[in-house]
């Protein structure tokens, strides 16, 4: 095999610099001191006066609030693309922005408003284009609210010292990938798509994070995912590409995240990919191919669900959802029936909504776990904080969505789940 094309990056926090070494990693010291061409991935710095008359907490709470607007508005805009792009309301967003943004503080949000202006200004643009600079700007808001809110001890420990190869990624997420895990004590990796997932540099990562797009080399992926990378491929990337996927590389996958991610998430979901551990086995009396699956993706004939909602309108969804994708669904809108129901038909995934009223979606996770009952949980959560879904986890939940949720997204998760637990045990 000849040399790897793959690039170490190792964050020198104390600089607030990204330094970049091309070739094989070297285990020695830790490079200080950017090489030839770096400065291009330097991180710029954000700072200002804090003005006369202003504390520095009213400051900083100006700060939270303006990077958690943006990142509604960019959700907001992001959405709305689906119907047409309404270039007026853009526009005017980004001018609000800019003055916004300079004013805090934010420089380098100014910089990528005021380029996104100039192509606005270019009308008319093209859909792709508006979607993948909001996506960009996405990726902008989330990585400042992560330098303001720091990074969650939990993230921290789970993440400190370990090698995560960063596959094949667009330069602005490559940034954020990178400094979001530098911030862990992580030590990141970045690879070209190109490069050779069986190779030894990428071999060496405890986990392996790969953006898919249009021209992703599937064989080569699931090659990956059922030998050297088995157990350790997280993939990223559109919704449609990654729904595009053949259902067993889906199901390969220790987790997968669409565009639109935001650090903390990217960080939770990457912790928990590392802890994860085998989930509790059921046994499988019949095996057949999974609904829509691949042969490879090999589960129990009928799969059962479980979803518990107090909403009916989201329950319905739900039934509907499952069944037509061949899935028996039992349902519930409270906890107590929730805990009856799973007890008497001992469904493979329970499908559980946080927020009831009495018997809450946490109460119902332990006590399942409590009673040992072998069956998956993935929460449904309107709650965007990341502790709510982090004492999720630590409760013994396998997987998490937040409200508003795409049923396919859903439906690609469980089957992660099932295939999973059923090679656990096979």
């Amino acid at each position: 095999m000849g040399p790897s094309l793959g690039i170490t990056l190792i964050s020198a926090l104390g600089q607030n610099t990204c330094v970049v070494v091309h070739g094989h990693f070297n285990p020695g010291p830790v490079l200080r001191q950017p090489l030839p061409g770096a400065e291009k991935l330097r991180i710029p710095r954000e700072e200002m006066k804090i003005p006369e008359g202003i504390s520095a907490a009213e400051w900083i709470g100006l700060q939270q609030q303006f990077i958690e607007d943006g990142l509604e508005r960019c959700r907001e805009l992001l959405a709305s693309l689906d119907e047409h792009v309404d270039a007026a309301r853009i526009a005017h967003q980004m001018h609000q922005w800019a003055g916004g943004a300079g004013q805090l503080g934010f420089h380098s949000i100014t910089d990528a408003v005021r380029r996104f202006e100039q192509l606005l200004r270019d009308f008319p643009v093209s859909e792709p284009e508006v979607r993948e600079r909001l996506n960009d700007l996405l990726v902008e808001f989330s990585g400042q609210r992560d330098r303001l809110a720091g990074v969650p001890e939990h993230f921290a420990q789970a993440l400190r010292e370990k090698n995560v190869a960063v596959v094949g990624f667009p330069r602005p997420q490559t940034h954020l990938v990178c400094t979001s895990l530098g911030r862990t004590g992580a030590r990141p990796r970045i690879f070209p798509a190109s490069e050779d997932l069986g190779c030894e540099s990428v071999r060496d990562c405890e986990l392996v994070v790969v953006h898919i797009n249009s021209g992703a080399d599937f064989t080569k992926l699931q090659a990956a995912a059922e030998g050297p990378l088995a157990g350790r491929l997280f993939l990223a990337g559109e919704r449609g590409h990654l729904m595009a996927l053949p259902p067993g590389l889906q199901s390969s996958a220790v987790d997968f995240l669409f565009n639109g991610w935001e650090a903390d998430e990217l960080l939770l979901r990457l912790a928990m990919a590392v802890q994860r551990k085998a989930p509790p086995a059921f046994v499988a009396p019949e095996k057949a191919v999974l609904p829509g699956g691949d042969p490879r993706a090999r589960v129990t004939a009928i799969p059962r669900v479980v979803a518990v909602d107090d909403d009916p309108i989201m329950l319905a969804l739900l039934r509907t959802t499952f069944r037509n994708q061949g899935t028996q669904c039992e349902t519930a809108d409270n906890g107590r029936d929730a805990l009856r129901l799973i007890r008497e038909v001992t469904p493979h995934v329970v499908v559980l909504d946080v927020n009831m009223p009495e018997m809450d979606g946490f109460e119902v996770l332990s006590t399942i776990r409590a009673e040992g009952l072998p069956t998956q949980v993935v929460l449904l959560t309107a709650r965007q904080q990341e502790h709510d879904v982090l004492r999720g986890f630590q409760l013994g939940a396998d997987d998490y969505l937040v409200k508003p949720f795409s049923p396919l997204e859903l439906v690609a998760r469980i089957k992660r789940l099932l295939v999973q637990t059923h090679k656990t045990a096979a």
